[in-house]
């Protein structure tokens, strides 16, 4: 705690003064680490007094790969219109801040007019939150209801889409990642004979389908479900196949402690000729060959 609070007070002053570039760097669960440690890098350069641009990357594989890029508007003191880029997507949001008692900013975040994204933070550029996030989907339900502290997430509950309640204080950033215990050779065959063993037409299937799941504590797997399709029975099997997979996972850890994890597993589907004959898993993705 004192290591944060050290930072905290070190890096404030540089963006309450006027510095035009800074570099923040982050740890898992958005932990503010130090370069050594660092998962995550916020570049942050200041073009006037109107103007800010924020870059975001993400280490992987010992590579600093960018994720997004924000170029903020300031249009006063409380209202930021800002544009954000990333390799698949593009957004405008407006974000508008209140200051509070105890010396936080209360935010919004609209799209499109649509509620976002609202909460506490101790900065506003960038947003280092503090106290409870909600953040919403597209259809105006509400997606999940976070604590913070010191941008660190402490707990969560969750929703799916349809509001249906998901299971609570699951993360997406820690100390280590889950494994599954009995090795990707055997969770490669698994996945496989569900596709071999199916009449479908693997020849004729191009695209890509994310399976999400929950690793639990104790190394179960729940809340299968599916991220991204590729049609109700490609869907399934991929499904009932992580569903059924036998054995169980080493659970995600943050602080020495295990916690629940959500895993996202894509299986990419390439069709090049004819005879589907391969399967290969680097990291978390499936990639199916066809000769």
């Amino acid at each position: 705690m004192k290591h944060i609070t050290l930072i905290l007070l070190f890096l404030f002053p540089l963006l309450t003064f006027g510095q035009k570039d800074t570099v923040i760097y982050f740890g898992p669960n958005g932990k503010l680490a130090p370069v050594t440690s660092k998962v995550l890098k916020k570049e942050i350069r200041k073009k006037n007094n109107k103007k800010v641009r924020i870059r975001t990357w993400k280490l992987d594989e010992g590579n600093e790969v960018l994720l997004f890029t924000e170029n903020i508007k300031i249009k006063n003191s409380g209202v930021h219109d800002i544009r954000i880029k990333g390799r698949q997507f593009t957004e405008r949001i407006t974000r508008v801040f209140e200051v509070q008692p105890d010396g936080l900013f209360r935010f919004t975040e609209r799209l499109n007019e649509q509620m976002k994204r609202k909460g506490t933070t101790r900065s506003k550029i960038p947003l280092l939150f503090q106290g409870e996030v909600t953040e919403y989907y597209s259809n105006g339900k509400v997606k999940s209801v976070s604590v913070y502290e010191n941008n660190e997430m402490v707990s969560n509950e969750n929703w799916l889409e349809s509001g249906e309640k998901y299971i609570d204080d699951v993360f997406h950033s820690v100390d280590r990642e889950p494994r599954f215990l009995r090795g990707t050779d055997l969770l490669h065959e698994h996945v496989l004979k569900a596709y071999r063993d199916s009449e479908i037409d693997l020849t004729q299937v191009e695209g890509r389908i994310v399976v999400g799941f929950v690793v639990m504590e104790d190394g179960s797997i729940d809340g299968l479900r599916i991220e991204q399709g590729l049609g109700r029975e490609l869907n399934n099997l991929a499904v009932s196949s992580m569903n059924s997979l036998p054995g169980k996972w080493q659970p995600a850890r943050i602080n020495g402690k295990n916690v629940r994890f959500y895993q996202l597993f894509p299986i990419n589907f390439i069709y090049q000729q004819f005879d589907f004959d391969f399967l290969e898993l680097k990291g978390s993705m499936l990639y199916w060959h066809i000769n």
